[in-house]
């Protein structure tokens, strides 16, 4: 549990200390190879889920420009039947204002995630954020409906 909350701590700081230069240099840990996924499940049908959002942000080269897919899953709370895709979105560009939302929604999970007492249950809202090679895997539930992630989303939807 303290290596987890110590790589949390760790990856915050490097990216405050990226925002702190005059040349960005966000999410530069992101490229063609290591991708990382942000998703939400909210809790229309309590414990069986909801509804799924889900956002891969990747680039096509070491240096190239960040991108992001962008899926909407929506469930039937009523069938047993798997969820259907209802919105899909590739290779978005995202702006400078995007990629600082992307950050605001790691902080903010993590912030959530750690201000809180853990407790069992068997409905709520699922929060995840994780780099494909799992050098970082942030996951709640039940978590909260994240400010940050619905203004990205909201971004991305109108693309």
């Amino acid at each position: 549990m303290k290596l987890k909350i110590s790589l949390l701590i760790i990856f915050y700081l490097s990216f405050v200390g990226c925002k702190a230069q005059s040349k960005p240099c966000l999410l530069q840990y992101i490229n063609h190879v290591n991708t990382l996924e942000i998703l939400t499940v909210d809790d229309q049908c309590g414990e069986w889920g909801g509804n799924e959002k889900s956002i891969i942000i990747y680039r096509d080269s070491f240096k190239g420009e960040l991108l992001a897919d962008y899926v909407e899953k929506t469930k039937n709370c009523k069938s047993e039947k798997k969820s259907e895709i209802t919105k899909s979105k590739k290779r978005i560009k995202l702006t400078e204002t995007e990629t600082e939302l992307i950050l605001e929604s790691v902080n903010e999970l993590c912030e959530k995630k750690l201000n809180r007492e853990d407790f069992p249950s068997h409905s709520g809202i699922f929060n995840r954020i994780m780099l494909k090679d799992s050098s970082m895997i942030v996951s709640d539930f039940p978590s909260v409906k994240l400010k940050s992630l619905s203004k990205l989303i909201t971004e991305l939807e109108t693309k």
